[in-house]
């Protein structure tokens, strides 16, 4: 029997992660898969000074990656979030497109998706 992921409580990290996979920094992270430690190294790099914090959101809580200084808040949330996806759910969850090789973050159930979101047939 497959888990799957509680995407709901991974979100707002995940999102972000969702829309900066395309950034170069970012996608060098699913360009490296299938070579999972070569993938885990690029995401420990851009998680580097960052600090896990524990936050309220709404009844429960929610664990959010601050970075150390102002600077790439948004690409320091985006490793976190896919770190904790890595953790929730392994490395097969981070795809890419089969039109066109852009990355992407597959939340269905059975983890079928095959296309990023513009090329989603019915999207």
């Amino acid at each position: 029997m497959r888990v799957v992921p509680p995407f709901r409580t991974l979100d707002p990290a995940l999102s972000v992660a969702e829309r900066m996979l395309p950034d170069p920094r970012l996608s060098t992270v699913a360009d490296l898969l299938p070579d999972e430690h070569a993938a885990a190294a690029r995401l420990n790099e851009l998680l580097a000074g960052s600090r896990p914090r524990l936050r309220a959101c709404g009844g429960g809580w929610r664990v959010v990656y601050v970075a150390a200084t102002r600077r790439d808040t948004d690409l320091v949330v985006a490793a976190g979030g896919l770190a904790t996806l890595v953790a929730v759910a392994g490395w097969r969850r981070l795809k890419h497109c089969d039109t066109c090789g852009t990355p992407f973050v597959d939340r269905t159930n059975g983890c079928t998706r095959r296309w990023c979101t513009p090329h989603r047939p019915h999207a």
